[in-house]
């Protein structure tokens, strides 16, 4: 079977300042988050990899850049399917003050009905998502591997299309910084079959695992610090 890696991006400076980045240019990652992202040498290995795709923002080509120069066979892929949200004029504010607005409790209830102010809906997200992943699978061949670094948000969204899920109920994933999840492509005939086998894999210990975590908000998770 065919595999597809989804990774978020390691930690950026907006996590840990708790700004909501979007689709804004010059977020690069913290120092957690370029040691997360040398652990993904080791982490992904060098097993082999197809393709790797890519959303064309920084925090997510500083992510992937160590295990590529390490073990990538083929270009980077830029790929605007699986950018970060634009998150309009709310791009580059602080989490605090946001979840305050009252559109923000829309976002928990039912995103699917919101639009980010001079922004994009959650719809048009989830739509352009799931052409992104139907080029992919469509694409794959028996046994090939393929990378897909992208944003919290995002990888909700093509977990939440993998599983049928609505989009109302993406919210209650967790994705966090570098975290790994694997959905499983087997071809049968014209049709394609796909399962998800593992989510949100971070390489933490199951102690760490079970204790209390802040449920997901907007921008993915906040990992240790907060954002997108």
């Amino acid at each position: 079977m065919a595999s597809i890696i989804l990774v978020r991006h390691s930690r950026s400076t907006a996590n840990t300042a708790g700004v909501l980045a979007g689709q804004a240019p010059g977020i690069a990652l913290d120092d957690v988050g370029f040691a997360q992202a040398q652990g993904l040498v080791s982490r992904i290995g060098e097993i082999e990899i197809k393709r790797v795709i890519s959303s064309p923002l920084q925090r997510c080509l500083e992510t992937i850049t160590p295990w590529h120069r390490a073990h990538g066979k083929s270009t980077i892929e830029i790929d605007h399917n699986f950018i970060e949200s634009d998150y309009g004029s709310w791009t580059g504010q602080k989490l605090s003050k946001l979840s305050k607005e009252p559109l923000w409790k829309e976002i928990q209830k039912e995103p699917s009905n919101v639009t980010f102010p001079e922004g994009e809906s959650f719809k048009a997200m989830f739509d352009r998502v799931s052409k992104g992943l139907d080029q992919i699978i469509g694409s794959l061949n028996d046994d090939e591997n393929v990378i897909i670094v992208s944003h919290g948000d995002i990888i909700k969204l093509a977990i939440a299309k993998i599983l049928d899920l609505p989009i109302d109920n993406f919210q209650k994933l967790v994705i966090d910084p570098a975290s790994i999840s694997i959905v499983k492509v087997e071809k049968q005939e014209e049709l394609r079959r796909t399962a998800l086998i593992s989510m949100n894999e971070s390489g933490t210990p199951l102690s760490k695992l079970l204790e209390n975590k802040e449920l997901a908000g907007l921008g993915g998770g906040k990992g240790d610090g907060g954002g997108a």
